[in-house]
């Protein structure tokens, strides 16, 4: 048993012994020299692998910043008519100058406008590469550019009422979502 043990004396000793500096030192620097080594491989490959994974993500989130784009004409296209549609509907009998009718709908076109969006998401994906491939700690910076991202999502999302859209507007903010969480990885 474990108690009649304890009560023998000397079955367990310590003993302290003197260490020389000089001589134990070698050998801990040695071994220290190694963990930091070994740390830094494991970051490094860490680092390879986030940044495989950014780039997939971001390659993707590309492809549905495309997709909108290809689908705007038609988008557009179909606005217009239903906004005819309905400016016919309102104005059934009533007299109006058809130059501020053509004024009041180019307004409204305008705000409808995602242009300045879409090359913005361009610009920060092109932005978000080039950080990728820097050397340099961009932990913060890609943070910050995926705030951006998603201002310019919501606002493509406020400016198009469209399904197909909504449903690309969610699976954007989506990744934006994922990329967050493997950016707050980085340095």
């Amino acid at each position: 048993r474990l108690a009649d043990m304890l009560t023998l004396r000397d079955l367990i000793s310590q003993q302290e012994q003197d260490l020389d500096p000089d001589r134990e030192w070698p050998g801990i620097s040695a071994a220290l020299d190694r963990a930091f080594e070994e740390c830094r491989r494991m970051r490094e490959q860490e680092g390879r692998l986030l940044k495989e994974d950014l780039a997939r993500r971001l390659a993707g989130f590309a492809a549905t910043v495309g997709a909108i784009e290809q689908q705007l004409p038609e988008i557009l296209q179909q606005r217009q008519d239903e906004l005819k549609s309905r400016i016919t509907r309102l104005l059934d009998g009533v007299n109006l100058d058809p130059l501020r009718l053509a004024q009041e709908t180019a307004i409204l076109a305008d705000k409808c406008d995602v242009t300045e969006e879409l090359v913005r998401l361009r610009s920060h994906i092109s932005q978000f590469t080039g950080f990728l491939d820097s050397d340099e700690p961009v932990g913060r910076r890609l943070d910050f550019l995926l705030q951006e991202f998603l201002r310019e999502v919501n606002t493509l999302a406020s400016k198009i009422s469209n399904a197909g859209v909504a449903y690309l507007n969610v699976e954007m903010k989506s990744e934006i979502e994922k990329l967050r969480e493997q950016v707050q990885n980085l340095e």
